[in-house]
């Protein structure tokens, strides 16, 4: 068992070496060319302003019961 892992990893180590020489023989890739990007960045001219809302903190609010509207969702067909 100790001998088909230490061949395992040996076989390993030599397929790593050879990708790496090659890989070293191949060179860096010095043969590309910059590339320049000229344009503009567009910003957008149009704008919008909303308006505050209106937040009810009375006792209105307060009391405001939903029973109603739930009773009313359970008597309607679901689908």
């Amino acid at each position: 068992m100790k001998k088909k892992i230490a061949l395992i990893l040996a076989v390993v180590m030599l397929l790593t070496l050879v990708l790496a020489a090659i890989v070293a023989a191949q060179g860096t890739g010095g043969d590309y060319e910059p590339i320049v990007v000229e344009g503009r960045i567009q910003r957008p001219h149009a704008f919008y302003i909303l308006q505050r809302a209106s937040m009810e903190f009375g006792l209105q609010a307060k009391r405001r019961s939903f029973i109603r509207a739930i009773e009313h969702s359970i008597e309607q067909a679901p689908f």
